[in-house]
């Protein structure tokens, strides 16, 4: 392997990475040398008083008396005290009197600041601001009119005493007066004219918003300019234009065409007027232009200007024919002109060029108008916009059509000033690799010929044309060869690649001179890496004086920079999740530093810039500031930028101490700098000192990854996954000025967006109650969140990003594996950040959950080499013993055996290598999907890999400009449920496919079949006939596992029937109710049945089917009105439908209690699968339920928002059966909704059709819609077929039950996690559903009748009653009864809250609870002591064997804890 040591590439270790070295950094000399002064006075707590008081007096504190006291008690005896000892009694005893100055206010030495500690940094602090305010206080106030004014009266007073010391009369004196008289009057006016400017200037800035600024000195600089540049641009037009327009003759006998003419004419546009609004933010300017171009205005010209003028014209030559039969024809165009208003936004930034984005908006369509000759010249041409009738409006409204998306409100050009000039930076935009292989025949010129010439080469490595710094490199020194073998890598960085060369000079070492000897050199041009970056096994010849002194064999690779994704919109989003790449820190400002050390306050700064421990940069000295400015820039290779470390350390040359330093991770660094933060704030100094802010930035430009063996970087798997659980957010910003924002949140991981939640319509205090969950690739990994305001016409707005770093969850134990973290129920705030303003809180919640550290594949290869390498070195190694024992035998006086502890450090890897039978028999993990390669049927796509119900592809490859996949590319995503995992390649050439007509393929496969084939080895996954991608899964699993709520159980298809009501509330005069029931998903009707008259206990025997993304989160709500022809419904009652117990692919009756009077009976059907997102829906939600609000759902159809009919639909929800334009091959479900889609399309699960007479009082069991509903959701319940990795046909249809062979996983309930608890929010007194995750309350409903479908196909029937309790030690207890089966454990009933009986100390309930299970099942009952404001305490558990008093009705004195509890169980009997 090659040597790979340079300064420029950073590869931390192990112990850079767990300690920095600071060391290095303190050692440094500062660049200036000072005088060794004396030691450093140790830190010292100090008596700090900050109370703004210089003297230490709090504000509102009198200073202190002047009181007369005997001495001895004022104050502790000093050394002159000691040494006068007896003095003062000697006179008398006088008493001594505190000076006055000792305590004054505003004392020299207070103001001065001279008693102060040489380590309070926050008194120097404050005398250094105090000295400021005094020397600007008198400066104003001394220095101004009141020193002038004084000034003129003393120097009247002092001429006129000198005039007449003189011996000068009174004409002398007047002589004085009138010069007074004159300073008095010119400082008088000058007095008025300042106040009046200030007046002018505070008037002129609140004039600017309400007043238009008129702009003349603009519109005479651009008469003037016009003139001039004028022609010239008329030149420039008329070159360009032909050159495109040689080529662009559209036939039909017109063989060329031409601008013969442009010119805008000599009258320049003008700029009517501005309006400028400065109270938009500091870095925000914008200004509303109204501007004018009519040359054919001459109201302001002079007669001599209109003689001169010339009108704007422009001739397009048509010719027509050929050679001497040819015709040219002009068509003009004059008297143009244009009239409008515009708005220009100006976005500015700290740095060069300060203006970030220019934005440019027309406020209003502007006025345009021309004269179009068609035909006859100048001389007859006839201006056919005036006479055809409608041609000119219909010409303006094309243009407006045109310019109407790109510059007409709300529309805008937008101008990336900072980028334009980014791009002509000097910045690195690749890496050179250059590994130098060996030299040969090197030659050395000698004075003396016998002389043998020793030779100790080595190569030095430059580029001629490269801008950046520290582009030299070296290789090792070879001693006396002249054939070196240097074996060694060197990376330099590059700006350009035209006009560059890559220079190598071989030099030999003299150790006795000063400059060692240059052998010879050669150089490489740059040029040919454009067509081939990758240049193997060259050799160049060694030129000195016109001869051959050598060669020199290496290989040469170019790396470029991946550029920023370009999306749809032209937004560029830099994308960081490569480990190798270029880092560009730039350090710009400091403040806040320590100055506690500092002997007089002010500071001679300069700066380190540590980079893993080595120094990179080091930045010059500026003296006497403590807010010094750099403004320096390092760039450098970076291979691991997760364990790289920066440091930034700013020194005091004066004392050589350190006074501010700032360490993070570099990822932390890149990440906080594309949020937009730009100040950093470091670790205190000194005890009572500041925290010193650092402003610095980092960029980060992605390489490709290496796997060509040039350096060893191999690709890691996640280390886990987090779960992220967005709540809700509040007071976000409103950018509305009418109604409010329709927030949303994008979820992004390193530039890339992986998530988004459904949108929000009209609130600043959106819900969102979406769970993601995402792949952790290291520990500094950081999620951005950027809260999005969503737009019609225009781009959709941010309104402001919070932040997730992983590394605050992560914790490990004391072998160093990554525990887990539940965070489910923590709920997180964090302000929401908008332009550097804290604008709402974001409310979340987090857990991470670790995976088993397994090594990829490339590490893998890697340890395999190593391990051949070592098993080679062993051999030697061996060989080399036998050769010594064989030299001992035959000279054993000679030689002597020696042991040597040749100790090597073995790498040791906590990682472990997993085989695909132990992957598999986890379900869930991290995921990772490389593609390698592949064919595609045109140029220009993109390969999207999506998993199971993702909104976002958790990976796009780069795209591809050739119709042969050349860049490889990965994706992850974090996996819940293996078993039913979906894993769907899609071809688009859109980054952010909306619509199936944007797909140009798509195919959906089992994810655990494709990690089973392509675990070992790559494989060719066939999408159809003209689209193939070669790819390779690794799996890293969890050993946790997920709550219920996290896999598959949580989302998939339901069916539910609203079978009757009884005793409903009676609204009516007439004693009755005229009710039907509606069922509401999140607030929108998806169910209305019909009405039935006069009845209090009604029968509907209607249904519905929809989608859940996640029946934990979801709210289902159910709603019995009372039907009025006149008036509104009337509400009767509504529940809060708990489905998270329903068990899976069974249908399950139950009952709900309305929360006013009265039950309704239902029937539900869940079948468990992962719900694909609908493309043409942008809240990224699987459904648009609102195109189905007021009315029943059709099959599928209406439920997915799409136009097709039947079951088809419903697959393209529930699996994605793919929708795709053109060859896409459809799949899964939606294969079988086309089979019944032909059968009878005219089926629906909506409310039946009936006779008019079923509305009065239908009582019958079930009508003939009821039946099809059954049919139809039998349907949806028939499993997808698994989608072959090798064949593109079509699935087969299938309209009855599944077979076994073609059956999914899904449809056997015992693969399936036990249901979750219900999570649902409670009902509010109003009605409305609120989101939230606890339980109904039993008011509301019946869960003991869900219970009887839970346990096995044969359950039977039984009752327990809770009776009383006995000799607990408690207050008040109550008792929880769980049924335990084979398959799952379920909480059937709990009772209330019993006290204590303080006469025989029972506790009685007599409450009972019906349930059923086989015989094989359990009941487990625990007693628990109830506490309101803590946790409830258990005291114990009981298990009944159901096989035991199976056909009995027994009284059962169960022993628990230190009590008893009395039950009766009737259990098949």
């Amino acid at each position: 392997m090659a040597s790979t040591g340079q300064p420029n590439t950073f590869q931390p270790n192990e112990a850079q990475v767990n300690e920095h070295n600071k060391k290095q950094a303190d050692d440094v000399k500062p660049p200036v040398e000072t005088e060794q002064g004396e030691e450093p006075v140790q830190k010292s707590n100090g008596n700090v008083k900050g109370n703004g008081n210089v003297n230490g007096h709090a504000k509102n504190e009198e200073p202190p008396e002047i009181l007369e006291v005997p001495e001895g008690l004022d104050r502790e005896p000093t050394t002159d005290d000691k040494s006068s000892k007896g003095s003062s009694t000697a006179k008398g005893g006088k008493r001594k009197k505190i000076s006055l100055r000792d305590n004054a206010t505003f004392s020299w030495r207070d103001v001065g600041g001279w008693d102060a500690s040489a380590t309070d940094n926050e008194v120097k602090s404050e005398v250094t601001k105090l000295l400021k305010q005094i020397e600007y206080y008198v400066v104003d106030h001394f220095y101004g009119d009141l020193y002038w004014n004084t000034s003129l009266m003393f120097g009247t007073c002092f001429f006129a005493w000198l005039v007449a010391r003189l011996g000068g009369g009174f004409l002398s004196l007047g002589l004085v007066l009138l010069v007074t008289n004159s300073v008095y009057r010119v400082e008088f006016r000058r007095f008025n004219r300042n106040v009046r400017d200030d007046m002018q200037r505070v008037a002129a800035s609140n004039r600017l918003e309400t007043s238009l600024e008129s702009m003349e000195w603009m519109n005479s600089f651009l008469a003037k300019f016009w003139v001039i540049y004028m022609p010239a641009l008329s030149e420039q037009v008329i070159y360009i234009a032909n050159e495109v327009l040689k080529d662009q003759a559209p036939g039909f006998g017109i063989e060329k065409l031409s601008l013969d003419e442009f010119t805008l004419g000599t009258k320049a546009p003008r700029v009517d007027s501005v309006q400028s609004f400065t109270k938009k933010g500091q870095d925000h300017i914008e200004m509303i232009w109204k501007f004018s171009f009519a040359p054919n205005d001459t109201d302001d010209m002079t007669k001599n200007e209109i003689k001169r003028k010339i009108d704007p014209k422009v001739a397009l030559g048509v010719t027509v024919g050929k050679a001497f039969i040819s015709k040219s024809m002009p068509i003009l165009v004059e008297d143009m002109s244009l009239k409008g208003r515009m708005r220009v936004t100006l976005k500015l930034t700290d740095t060069f060029p300060h203006v970030k984005l220019v934005s440019i908006q027309f406020l209003e369509a502007p006025q345009i108008d021309y004269k179009l000759k068609p035909v006859g010249g100048d001389t007859l041409g006839i201006d056919v916009m005036s006479f055809i009738p409608g041609l000119s409006s219909l010409v303006k409204s094309i243009i407006h059509a045109n310019l109407g998306p790109m510059l007409y409100a709300p529309n805008s050009l937008d101008i990336d000033v900072e980028d334009m000039v980014a791009q002509q930076s000097n910045d690195s935009n690749g890496i050179l690799a250059v590994t130098i292989k060996r030299m040969t025949n090197l030659k050395v010129s000698s004075e003396d010929a016998s002389k043998k010439l020793t030779i100790n080469p080595y190569l030095e490595l430059n580029l001629l044309n490269n801008t950046n710094e520290d582009a030299t490199q070296r290789t090792f020194i070879k001693k006396d060869t002249d054939n070196p073998v240097f074996l060694e890598t060197k990376f330099l960085l590059v700006n350009q690649l035209e006009n560059n060369f890559l220079k190598l000079s071989a030099y030999n070492l003299l150790p006795d001179k000063k400059d060692d000897e240059i052998i010879g050199a050669t150089d490489f041009g740059l040029e040919t890496l454009l067509q081939n970056p990758t240049h193997t096994g060259l050799t160049k010849s060694l030129i000195e004086g016109g001869k051959t002194v050598g060669k020199v064999e290496m290989d040469v690779r170019y790396y470029p920079a991946v550029p920023p994704l370009i999306l749809d919109d032209g937004t560029k989003e830099i994308v960081t999740d490569s480990e190798i790449g270029i880092m560009k820190i730039t350090l710009h400002e400091a403040r806040k530093l320590d100055t506690s050390r500092s002997s007089y306050g002010l500071l001679n700064p300069y700066a380190l810039i540590v980079v893993n421990g080595v120094v990179v940069k080091q930045c010059r000295m500026l003296r006497k500031t403590n807010e010094p400015s750099w403004d320096q820039t390092i760039e450098a290779f970076v291979t691991r930028q997760s364990e790289t470390f920066v440091e930034i350390v700013i020194k005091d040359a004066a004392e050589d101490i350190r006074v501010g330093e700032l360490n993070s991770n570099l990822q932390d660094l890149i990440f906080e700098t594309s949020r937009g933060q730009k100040w950093f704030k470091c670790p205190k100094e000194s005890e009572h000192g500041e925290n010193p802010e650092i402003r610095v930035t980092a960029t980060w430009k992605s390489l490709p990854m290496m796997n060509d063996g040039v350096i060893d970087t191999p690709f890691q798997l996640p280390i886990g996954g987090l779960r992220l659980h967005l709540r809700d957010a509040t007071d976000l910003i409103n950018l509305e000025s009418v109604g409010e924002v329709d927030p949303y949140v994008r979820v992004l991981i390193d530039g890339k967006l992986v998530g988004k939640t459904a949108i929000l319509d009209n609130t600043v205090n959106p819900i969102f109650n979406s769970v993601l969950f995402l792949p952790v690739s290291n520990e500094n990994q950081h999620v951005l969140l950027e809260i999005m305001d969503q737009e019609v016409e225009t781009k959709d707005r941010s309104l402001g990003t919070a932040a997730v770093h992983v590394n605050d969850f992560l914790k490990r134990n004391k072998e160093g594996f990554l525990l887990g973290y539940d965070g489910s129920d923590k709920v997180l705030e964090q302000e929401i950040s908008y332009q550097g303003k804290s604008k709402g809180v974001l409310k979340y919640s987090v857990s991470f959950i670790p995976t088993i550290p397994v090594m990829s594949q490339s590490e893998l290869d890697i340890l395999k080499d190593k391990a051949v390498l070592e098993r080679t070195r062993k051999m030697k190694e061996l060989r080399e013993k036998e050769d010594n024992e064989e030299l001992m035998r035959k000279f054993p006086d000679t030689y002597e055996l020696v042991e040597v502890d040749d100790a090597k450090i073995v790498s040791t890897s906590d990682k472990v290598h997993m085989p695909l039978e132990k992957a598999l028999q986890y379900n869930a993990g991290a995921m990772v999907v490389h593609i390698l390669g592949g064919h595609l049927s045109r140029p220009g796509l993109l390969i999207h890999t999506i998993f199971d119900d993702h909104t976002q592809p958790a990976g796009l490859s780069p795209r591809n400009l050739t119709k042969d996949v050349s860049s490889p590319s990965f994706a992850k995503a974090f996996i819940r449920d293996l078993q039913y995992s979906k894993l769907i390649f899609r071809l688009s050439d859109k980054m952010d496919v909306t619509h199936t007509k944007q797909v140009v393929a798509e195919r959906e496969f089992k994810t655990i079949n494709l990690l089973k084939e392509s675990y070992d080895k790559p494989i060719t996954v066939k999408m159809d006939k003209g689209n193939s991608i070669q790819i390779r899964l690794e799996f890293a699993p969890t050993p946790a596992k997920l709550a219920p709520l996290d896999t598959v159980l949580d989302v998939g298809i339901v069916k539910l029937e609203v079978i009757s009501a009884e005793n409903l509330k009676a609204v009516d005069s007439n004693g009755k109710s005229d009710p039907l029931a509606t069922i509401k998903v999140d607030g929108v009707e998806v169910l209305r049945t019909d009405k039935k008259r006069k009845n209090l206990n009604p029968t509907w025997n209607e249904s519905a089917v929809f989608p859940l993304l996640s029946r934990s989160r979801d709210i289902v709500l159910l709603e019995v009105c009372d039907w009025d022809l006149t008036h509104d419904e009337e509400l009767l009652g509504s529940a809060n439908l708990d489905l998270t117990s329903l068990p899976p692919n069974q249908p399950t009756e139950f009952k709900v209690n309305l929360n006013t009077q009265g039950t309704v009976n239902l029937r539900a059907t869940f079948q468990p699968q992962y719900i694909r997102p609908l493309l043409n829906n942008k809240s990224g939600l699987p459904l648009d339920l609102k195109g189905v609000a007021g009315k029943p759902l059709e099959l599928a159809g209406a439920v997915g928002g799409v136009g097709a009919a039947g079951v088809g639909a419903v697959g393209e929800v529930a699996t994605g059966g793919l929708e795709v334009a053109g060859n896409a091959a459809k799949s899964g479900v939606e294969a079988v909704g086309s089979a019944v889609d032909k059968v009878g399309s005219a089926f629906k699960f909506g409310r039946s059709k009936k006779s008019k007479s079923n509305d009065d009082n239908d009582t019958s069991s079930e009508s003939s819609g009821a039946l099809e509903s059954k049919a139809a959701v039998a349907a949806i319940a028939a499993p997808a077929i698994a989608a072959d990795t090798t064949t593109s046909e079509k699935s087969s249809v299938h309209t009855g039950s599944p077979s076994k062979s073609t059956a999914d996983v899904t449809t056997d309930s015992s693969y399936l996690p036990p249901p979750p608890k219900s999570r649902i929010g409670q009902l509010r007194s109003s009605g409305d559903y609120v989101r939230g995750h606890s339980r109904s309350s039993s008011s509301q409903t019946d869960a003991s009748s869900i219970a009887p479908s839970i346990n096995g196909s044969d359950p039977i029937p039984g009752r327990i009653t809770i009776i009383l309790a006995k000799g607990f030690d408690a207050s008040s207890i109550f008792v929880k009864t769980h049924l335990k089966t084979s398959s799952r454990e379920k909480e059937i009933s709990k009772t209330r809250t019993a006290k204590k009986n303080k006469e025989d100390g029972s506790y009685s309930w007599s409450e009972s609870c019906p349930f059923r299970s086989t015989s094989s099942g359990e009941l487990l009952i625990t007693v628990k002591e109830h506490h309101t404001l803590g946790k409830d305490h258990e005291l114990g558990t009981a298990t009944i064997q159901l096989t035991e008093i199976a056909g009995r009705i027994d009284d059962l004195q169960l022993p628990i804890g230190d009590g008893e509890l009395l039950v009766n169980v009737r259990y098949g009997a």
